[in-house]
């Protein structure tokens, strides 16, 4: 019994040090695939050929305002799998993705990098810190700045 109690103790220290690991894995990719805003307002300001902006925020979300760009793309997070392939189709593309604070934008880089598109970040801070830095939005009303 007690020789069972040390193999199940050795397993949770190996599990917990594996996931550790894969955490920091984790991390590291999320860090590499962001874009800080103001590298995100240069871009679009150059007029980056062959640019995609992905909105993965919900409708209701997405009516406050979005940032301006010709080739936006608006899908919610929800159905990325099923609609990206047939709005992007060059999956060497660059992409940014941006939500409302960067955490699902994180998880859609993540999901991309497995469908094949190999250029794509999440907008750190996602919009609301795009809003935050004095960045304009479009709206009903036209560009607004809201800081």
């Amino acid at each position: 019994m007690r020789k069972i109690l040390w193999i199940l103790a050795l397993a949770m220290v190996i599990l917990v040090a594996k996931d550790t690991v894969d955490t920091k894995k984790h991390t590291q990719l999320v860090k590499s695939n962001q874009i800080e805003t103001k590298d995100l307002y240069k871009l679009l300001q150059d007029d980056v050929e062959d640019l995609y902006l992905v909105d993965i925020r919900e409708p209701d979300q997405v009516g406050h305002g979005e940032i301006f760009h010709f080739n936006l793309v608006t899908i919610t997070r929800g159905y990325l799998e099923f609609q990206i392939e047939n709005k992007i189709r060059n999956k060497k593309s660059q992409v940014v993705v941006y939500c409302c604070t960067g955490r699902r934008g994180d998880l859609a880089v993540k999901t991309l990098h497995e469908m094949g598109y190999t250029n794509v970040s999440s907008l750190n801070g996602g919009i609301k810190k795009w809003v935050a830095d004095g960045y304009p939005l479009d709206t009903v009303y036209g560009e607004m700045f809201l800081k």
